[in-house]
């Protein structure tokens, strides 16, 4: 263990004063879901746009999500206004620079992916390259003058059809250097793995790190052909593993090395579990598969980094000792490259 966490006071208090003082990695996070309420109502009222609401509480009422959807499909309905926030260049600089203050002077991020989909966020209404240009150069600025090491994975929605699929990819593949990873989101059990096992062939063939959405909802069958199929180095939620009563999801998880990129409040609100204490994480992490803590959509989900820490100890029944397992799991398993992820070590308080 890296920190002195047999010190923590045994109370409630004393265990959220060490989670907030607590350096984290943070490696599941979407820019679109990043957008403060304040940001979505300026930039509406800048280009017009409609809102339901131009009184900042009631329009909070309309974009957070407070309470536990039917299901993922109808969680991704609502983020319509974090979408229609990407109208300018401009727009997408402050939302990127805003998304980097928040990660490090609230939650204390220390390692921070930033995901993205180019087509669901900006589609043909701005340059995919132009965009991306201007999330990466901002990233940088925040790094120049914050100890915070950041990388960027490009997301694939998969209910943009295969005709997208390829184009992200390319678009990805024509900026690997600048990338850290690819990703696969939106529903698996309308969208399986099977239509994109070439796609990550081709992505393996790049040497671009995969991590793939998969037994966030569904059936845990897919996550299994996910793992034989395309092969993620992570992935996202996984939650349906622990469904599988033979247990063979989660050892072929195990074997494979992969890390669950998990995110309790996220999966409560989306239906992949009934309750938070229902949340398979301790199960995973007794299993011997290596977890670590996301907050998926801060601004969206009304969450952050310190309540999810918070929500596994308190809820899930996560020790102390158990959440620095997740935080050191997460620092070896990003994708950033050697020399960034030698510093983020340092930052984070770890020893390799």
């Amino acid at each position: 263990m890296s920190l002195k966490i047999l010190q923590v006071p045994d109370s409630p208090e004393g265990r959220k004063a060490y989670v907030i003082k607590l350096p984290k990695p943070e490696l599941h996070r979407h820019l679109e879901g990043c957008i403060r309420p304040v940001t979505v109502l300026e930039i509406a009222n800048r280009h017009g746009l409609s809102v339901p609401s131009h009184d900042i509480k009631e329009l909070e009422k309309n974009y957070r999500i407070y309470e536990q959807g039917e299901s993922l499909e109808k969680i991704l309905e609502r983020f319509s206004l974090a979408q229609n926030s990407f109208q300018s260049y401009d727009d997408i600089e402050r939302i990127t620079w805003e998304a980097c203050e928040d990660a490090y002077f609230k939650e204390n991020v220390r390692l921070l992916e930033l995901r993205y989909s180019p087509d669901f966020m900006l589609a043909d209404r701005l340059d995919w390259q132009k965009g991306f240009e201007i999330i990466s150069s901002t990233v940088s600025s925040f790094e120049k003058k914050h100890p915070m090491l950041c990388g960027i994975i490009i997301i694939f929605s998969r209910s943009y059809g295969l005709k997208s699929a390829w184009k992200t990819a390319d678009f990805a593949i024509a900026n690997k250097n600048k990338i850290i990873g690819f990703d696969l989101a939106d529903s698996e059990s309308m969208y399986p793995p099977q239509l994109y096992e070439k796609i990550a062939l081709r992505l393996r063939s790049e040497k671009i790190n995969l991590t793939v959405h998969s037994g966030e909802e569904g059936d845990y069958a897919n996550m299994a052909d996910t793992l034989m199929l395309l092969k993620p180095c992570r992935i996202g939620h996984g939650i349906k593993a622990a469904e599988d009563s033979s247990g063979k999801v989660i050892a072929a998880v195990k074997e494979a090395g992969v890390l669950l990129e998990t995110n309790p409040r996220s999966n409560y609100l989306t239906r992949a579990v009934n309750k938070i204490e229902e949340h398979p994480l301790l199960k995973f992490l007794r299993a011997g598969i290596k977890c670590s803590i996301g907050a998926d959509d801060p601004e969206i989900l009304n969450t952050d980094l310190n309540n999810e820490y918070m929500l596994a100890i308190e809820k899930i029944g996560l020790s102390l000792a158990d959440i620095e397992e997740c935080r050191i799991n997460a620092a070896y398993a990003s994708f950033l490259p050697k020399d960034k992820k030698q510093q983020a070590f340092i930052e984070l308080g770890i020893k390799q």
